[in-house]
C-alpha cells in the first residue's frame, strides 16, 4: 500500500492506540532507533515516568506487543521499517507525508492533558455562590 492512498480514517486509526501513537511521536524528533531503547521510552511514556524508573517487565511487555502488533501494521503502511534480526527501526517515505498531522495530534494531547487538569479540578471544586445584597 502506498502512503498516498491512506485515507483519513486509517491515519487516525494509527493515531488511536497509544503504543502505536507514542511510536509515531517518537519518529517525530528521531529517524532510527533500536527496539530496546524504543520499548523502553514508550513505557515511560505510558506509564508517564522516567525511562529509569521501568521495569524490565514493563519494557519486555511494550517490546512484545511492538514487535507483533504495532511495528508491522506501521510498516504495511509505509510509515517506519522495521529489521526484526537487528532490532532496527527507521522511518519510512511515508511518514513524512504525513507528519504534519501527527505532530498536531501530539500537541493536541498534550493540550488536552494540560486543560484536562483544570477542568477536572473545576468539577469538583466547592459551587460558586453570588453574593447576596446583605453581603454587600
Amino acid at each position: 500500500m502506498t502512503v498516498s492512498a491512506l485515507s483519513l480514517d486509517t491515519i487516525y486509526g494509527m493515531l488511536s492506540e497509544s503504543r502505536r501513537r507514542y511510536v509515531l511521536y517518537y519518529f517525530l524528533e528521531n529517524d532510527h532507533a533500536n527496539i530496546e531503547s524504543l520499548s523502553l521510552q514508550i513505557a515511560a511514556w505510558s506509564q508517564d515516568v522516567a525511562v529509569d524508573a521501568i521495569t524490565e517487565e514493563q519494557k519486555q511487555s511494550v517490546t512484545t506487543s511492538l514487535i507483533h502488533s504495532h511495528l508491522p501494521k506501521l510498516e504495511d503502511h509505509g510509515l517506519i521499517e522495521y529489521d526484526g534480526r537487528t532490532g532496527d527501526v527507521i522511518v519510512a517515505d511515508g511518514f513524512d507525508e504525513i507528519r504534519t498531522t501527527i505532530g498536531r495530534a501530539r500537541a493536541a494531547e498534550e493540550e488536552v492533558e494540560v486543560t484536562g487538569s483544570s477542568i477536572e479540578s473545576f468539577l469538583y471544586s466547592e459551587p460558586l455562590t453570588q453574593p447576596s445584597n446583605a453581603d454587600n
